[in-house]
């Protein structure tokens, strides 16, 4: 019984030393462990994020608001140049550019301003229609000579006329002559006086008929080419010494103080168009910018290809943002009338093909929830389905929150249902 009772003891510490040893010198890569893998973040949750955290990022919320507001449509716009404010510089002569000055691209241009100087070279038609232009003005001039010539010659022949009916006259008197005598002295006075008159009007005529434009064959006449608008180089065609033709295109000049923006609208959109129209416009290359333009006209006729007509707006663009060609996204208002929440467009973030907001739910709590957008108004969003008015998102700062939902740091944040 004494070495039963001594040996109680002596198991006792040699279990206590075996549970030192095993703590003090167990490999600690290998120490078994029942803490739990990490949770997979669900595809809606919350996340938290200390008020240290807020306060780091300087975070901001903004109140979901309801209102009502326009449909629109949207579209793909294209900028074009506005009527007259694009031209083409081209002679109204064939020839040879003579002018030393060379053009560039992105030149300005004054209108009125020398653009060119063309000499003239002549065809061989043009050459054969200078020598026959120079017959007919040699055959002009002979006819001139002989009409001058035909009136003095009936002139002499009215003034025979004259005296014979005076001889006739005076013999008729004495009763020397018949009468049958002074009447065919009458007779043929009165057809020379008609002849004379045939006579002027035919020399008056030839005097006042136009000859041929003299132009001396093989070329030689020089034309200045002026700048139609003014605007600047977008395009050169030509250099000095090149051979240009009739109405070829030496170079292209566009005014980008004002464009015109064509907007492409189906025709089952149509009756959709709230009256009076209006648009807004947004590019990237005015960011963060809508711009709103005057409209023009309101598109005739249905691309029988497309199915859509295009409405034309003019834009102010002193700042020269919009380019030819540039593509551009358009809103048009719609006549439709519809309540729909609405928040800043900042708040809204996009990754892995979807749209959500993070939604406060308490001081340090945010939930991360999926929603349908809709129109844009400016720096504000409808949302179709996800939010209620009332509620309160994050504007400022919710991509950070997103940065750390990815990537919770120290236990500070966690995903959940």
């Amino acid at each position: 019984m004494r070495r039963a009772a001594l040996g109680i003891p002596v198991a006792i510490a040699l279990a206590v030393v075996a549970v030192f040893g095993a703590t003090r010198f167990w490999p600690r890569g290998t120490m078994p462990t029942t803490a739990e893998a990490p949770v997979p973040a669900e595809p809606t949750g919350t996340v938290k994020f200390l008020m240290e955290q807020q306060w780091a990022i300087r975070m901001k919320l903004a109140k979901v608001e309801s209102a009502a507001t326009a449909r629109q449509i949207a579209a793909p716009a294209r900028v074009v140049p506005a009527a007259g404010h694009h031209a083409v510089v081209a002679p109204p002569v064939a020839g040879v550019i003579t002018s030393a000055r060379i053009l560039r691209v992105g030149e300005t241009l004054g209108r009125g301003e020398p653009v060119a100087t063309v000499r003239q070279v002549l065809t061989a038609t043009e050459n054969v229609q200078i020598e026959t232009g120079r017959i007919e003005e040699v055959r002009l001039a002979a006819e001139r000579r002989r009409a001058e010539e035909a009136v003095n010659e009936v002139d002499l022949r009215r003034s025979h006329a004259r005296r014979e009916l005076d001889r006739a006259q005076r013999l008729f008197e004495r009763k020397a002559a018949p009468q049958r005598q002074v009447e065919a002295a009458e007779h043929d006075l009165k057809a020379a006086e008609a002849a004379y008159a045939g006579a002027i009007a035919h020399r008056e005529a030839l005097r006042d008929a136009p000859g041929p434009t003299p132009r001396a064959a093989g070329g030689g006449t020089s034309h200045i080419v002026m700048a139609p608008i003014s605007g600047s180089i977008v395009k050169v065609a030509k250099s000095p010494g090149e051979q240009v033709g009739a109405g070829e295109v030496i170079a292209e000049i566009v005014s980008l103080d004002t464009v015109w923006v064509e907007v492409p609208i189906f025709e089952r959109d149509l009756p959709r168009l709230a009256r009076p129209i209006r648009a807004v416009f947004s590019s990237p290359t005015v960011p963060g910018k809508e711009l709103s333009g005057r409209l023009v006209d309101l598109g005739a006729v249905v691309d029988p290809a497309t199915r859509a007509t295009r409405l034309v707006f003019e834009l102010p663009n002193r700042d020269r943002a919009l380019r030819i060609g540039l593509q551009v996204d358009a809103r048009v208002d719609a006549g439709e009338q519809v309540e729909t929440a609405m928040i800043p467009r900042e708040a809204v973030v996009e990754a892995e093909g979807k749209r959500f907001v993070y939604v406060l739910r308490s001081g340090e709590e945010f939930e991360r929830r999926d929603v349908t957008s809709g129109d844009e108004y400016g720096a504000t969003i409808a949302i179709v389905s996800g939010l209620k008015p009332g509620e309160r998102v994050v504007t400022q700062g919710a991509w950070q929150l997103r940065q750390h939902e990815l990537r919770p740091a120290g236990g500070g944040a966690h995903t959940h249902e």
